[in-house]
């Protein structure tokens, strides 16, 4: 099978006839290998999508946002360990230190503005100046630099810094400093009132069918992740980045290193980039996932090879189908798994309520695998008596360990592109 079918193959296996999906490309020494759309950008008028389409890019935005402040870094105009108040006096500190370095990697401890969702949709588009006045009077979650968090407001807090600094607002100095450069002509900040030519519509899946996505305030993701872009201009963006033409390669090798904790732990993620290692290469990617579209753009280091997946459905699998587009381009086995057989009790220690950062998973037992409680998820099989994998992607694994009492207290979830992610058992009453 060549190539180009393996990657439709990929594809065709995500997107159902009729409904929202995806438009992604390869990219190796600069030029497209691929690059094709597969879906459709408008269900109502059955509107296919195109490879031209624009998409709300989410979190990929936080990669720009990074790399203005390492550019006016680099003009010698902020330090990276410099205290927020540096640049925006009013922030209150309270004895705390937070740097610009603590924004980047998500360490700051500084207060997560998305988990006031209910002031979230009470008004659909507050200025961002009153997002961030709402940051500024939140107390902190922890101390800064004891431990990673996923963190938007620190992005709202760092546009904000690139405003202070360059005299201009952030969108503006997106588009004079990059955008407009690199002749990224259909990317900037995506506002809903605005017309944009072949912008795709946005799609959540329900139970039975797929549903219009809400509206979700521009203003409230902003530097953290109000972007739209396309195929195209993600494309010069990667050629800029890897020509060193917005920052140099030593501050890009600042911006990929890995994340030092106060307890001398590390955490695999740089400025604006997660990192990680898959087939044995060094590769530095990010997804993003916002109401309405995902997506995922991932770079090898060591190599001139980019993918790229844009798509106008909320919790689209953007990562398994990144990995299968690197699997097809270099010509990796398909991955495949050989059950285990496991007797009732077995399956019955794994069985349980599990306590990960800030969410709950509850496992049963189910058809000779193992289940989540809530449906709507992949079963897990078992290949070995405390290793499952998940039934849609033999690249995910859910290992249990730490017996006592008859179960299972620790649950590893592993997925190649990502740090493990430990749950403790909730020894419910």
């Amino acid at each position: 099978m060549r190539t180009e079918e393996k990657i439709d193959a990929v594809l065709a296996a995500e997107i159902e006839p009729g409904g929202p999906g995806a438009a992604i490309a390869v990219i190796r020494d600069g030029q497209f290998v691929h690059r094709k759309a597969h879906g459709l950008a408008n269900i109502e008028w059955g509107v296919p999508l195109n490879p031209d389409a624009v998409f709300r890019i989410a979190s990929l935005t936080k990669q720009f946002t990074a790399v203005a402040i390492m550019m006016l870094a680099e003009r010698g105009l902020v330090s990276i360990e410099a205290p927020v108040e540096s640049y925006l006096p009013d922030w209150p500190a309270r004895g705390r230190t937070v740097t610009v370095r603590r924004l980047l990697n998500h360490t700051s401890g500084v207060w997560s503005h998305d988990s006031a969702q209910i002031d979230r949709t009470k008004r659909p588009n507050p200025p961002v100046e009153e997002v961030i006045e709402l940051i500024y009077t939140q107390p902190f979650e922890f101390e800064p630099g004891d431990r990673y968090s996923y963190n938007n407001s620190g992005y709202l807090l760092l546009g904000a810094i690139v405003g202070a600094v360059s005299g201009k607002p952030y969108a503006n100095f997106l588009r004079d400093e990059i955008f407009t450069p690199l002749g990224m002509t259909r990317t900037g900040i995506l506002r809903h009132e605005a017309i944009t030519p072949r912008r795709a519509y946005g799609y959540v899946r329900g139970r039975k069918r797929f549903h219009n996505a809400r509206l979700d305030a521009m203003s409230w993701s902003h530097a953290a992740g109000a972007l739209g872009s396309t195929l195209d201009d993600l494309a010069k963006w990667d050629r800029a980045i890897r020509e060193n033409r917005l920052v140099s390669a030593r501050t890009l090798e600042t911006m990929l290193a890995s994340t030092r904790l106060n307890d001398g732990s590390i955490f695999p993620y740089g400025f604006g980039w997660g990192t990680a290692d898959y087939a044995g290469r060094r590769i530095y990617h990010h997804t993003g996932g916002i109401s309405g579209y995902a997506c995922q753009m991932l770079h090898f280091r060591d190599e001139d090879l980019t993918t790229i997946v844009l798509s106008n459905l909320y919790l689209f699998p953007m990562d398994k189908v990144t990995r299968g587009l690197l699997r097809a381009t270099l010509d990796l086995e398909a991955v495949r798994r050989r059950d285990a057989s496991l007797s009732a009790d077995q399956l019955t220690a794994c069985a349980g309520r599990f306590q990960g950062d800030g969410y709950v998973r509850e496992i049963v037992a189910a058809d000779g695998g193992l289940a989540f409680a809530e449906g709507g998820a992949p079963g897990l099989l078992p290949f070995s008596a405390t290793g499952f994998w998940q039934a849609d992607d033999p690249e995910v694994e859910y290992r249990f360990s730490d017996l006592r009492d008859g179960r299972y207290q620790r649950l590893t979830h592993a997925s190649p592109l990502w740090p493990d992610n430990v749950l403790v058992r909730l020894n419910d009453a």
